[in-house]
């Protein structure tokens, strides 16, 4: 590997690594000078060399095509509902986020497993977050929930179920050809994490890790029968101290009765039902971003927490059909590299992200593009087959693709 290619690589693992940390500003710094942003800007800086070679489009058009005629939709939709109350018609978080998603597309394409190992240090990421939670560094309680780094509860709620689904896949799988040590050591961090995770009293959190959970029981896939029946078992069996460790927070095991008992939202259905006549005054192209801000002060609402919702707000029908195009190629990717290599983060992943498509926000929330861009970059790749023993890349035939322990050299792949 030449040595640009090492930089890019080290720089986008640091990145994602800080990506956890996107709250925290450092001696009381700007908000524009947090260690991600500056993290993410030096990544970016190290593609500069050959930035047109990372802004490819072909064989992901189809990725590419439907988002970006949503942006386009709702900045014109934006800009034609400019108001004396909001002028807000360019989204440049989302567009920055967009633009990761493009980059991260085609920095696999080169270098193959690099996302799977970028999302490996983001759990890192969280791992040390969430120690430093357990040592009472950088958290408060607020409502008797835990906010870390200033984090938004749900938010980090997620990226806590996120990185513990990629290090339990890192760890059962082992696409990555960990050695038995490293996976052994990715082990002690996931009781402090789900601690974290219960602590945030994230209920969408929680369910997105429970799904995520009994759907990789379900689909675990072993060459015989009896494997698969012990794989259940284990499941199973882990599922019931999993459950009550979780339940031994106390915020948590309210929230969720409150949820089962009396439908409790945490009055996402009251500004769900507010939003309504915005929608079905504007149902064609919606009222953009400054349509929406402006209804939003006068009737003092907070943000949507469902984004389909939000993106007929912006966009209206059409716009919502573009996103949606866009979703299901994801997931349909998703479900294909499942079905054809037994990939299973793909699929698992999806939970987390349905929690934050439909509770939360996810069009500027970084780590959810670098999920997009893992799943659309896996499409580009001409996956092994089937019979390929992954854990000895050596058994791989000439023609096959070849895997390495993660953190070895690894030969450049480029992909037309």
């Amino acid at each position: 590997m030449d040595i640009i290619s090492r930089v890019e690589r080290i720089s986008l693992y640091v990145f994602l690594f800080t990506v956890p940390f996107e709250m925290w500003l450092p001696f009381g710094a700007d908000e524009d000078y947090s260690i991600s942003r500056l993290a993410g800007l030096v990544y970016f800086a190290t593609l500069l060399p050959r930035l047109l070679w990372f802004f490819k489009t072909n064989r992901i058009q189809s990725f590419l095509l439907p988002i970006w005629l949503f942006f386009g939709l709702m900045t014109l939709v934006s800009l034609y509902n400019i108001n004396p109350l909001s002028d807000w018609f360019f989204h440049s978080s989302m567009f920055q986020c967009m633009i990761l998603f493009w980059v991260l597309v085609n920095h696999e394409r080169q270098d193959r497993l690099i996302l799977e190992k970028g999302m490996l240090c983001f759990a890192l990421g969280m791992a040390v977050l969430a120690v430093l939670f357990s040592v009472g560094v950088g958290f408060q309680y607020i409502e008797g929930r835990a906010v870390i780094f200033g984090e938004n509860q749900n938010v980090i709620g997620t990226k806590m179920s996120i990185a513990l689904i990629v290090l339990l896949l890192a760890i059962i799988q082992n696409r990555l050809g960990l050695r038995p040590t490293t996976r052994v050591l990715l082990i002690l961090p996931i009781p402090v994490m789900m601690r974290a995770l219960a602590e945030t009293g994230s209920r969408v959190a929680f369910i997105s890790f429970g799904a995520a959970f009994i759907v990789g029981v379900l689909l675990f896939r072993t060459k015989k029968v009896w494997g698969k029946v012990a794989a259940f078992v284990v499941g199973v069996g882990a599922s019931i101290p999993v459950w009550q460790f979780l339940m031994e927070s106390e915020t948590m095991a309210t929230r969720l009765a409150l949820t089962a008992e009396k439908g409790d939202l945490s009055g996402r259905d009251a500004i769900w039902e507010a939003l309504v006549p915005l929608v079905k005054s504007n149902p064609i192209f919606g009222v953009g971003l400054s349509g929406l801000e402006h209804f939003s002060k006068i009737h003092m609402l907070t943000q949507p927490h469902n984004v389909f919702l939000e993106v007929m707000c912006y966009t209206g029908v059409v716009g919502l059909a573009l996103y949606l195009t866009y979703m299901y190629r994801v997931v349909k990717q998703s479900y294909q590299l499942y079905k054809a290599d037994g990939i299973l983060l793909p699929m698992l992943l999806l939970s987390p992200v349905f929690g934050l498509l439909l509770s939360g926000q996810i069009l500027e929330v970084k780590i959810g593009w670098v999920i997009f861009a893992y799943i659309v970059s896996s499409s580009l790749l001409k996956t092994a087959k089937k019979n390929i023993n992954y854990s000895n890349p050596a058994s791989a035939s000439k023609n096959s693709l070849r895997k390495r322990p993660f953190g070895s050299r690894m030969r450049s792949m480029r992909i037309g």
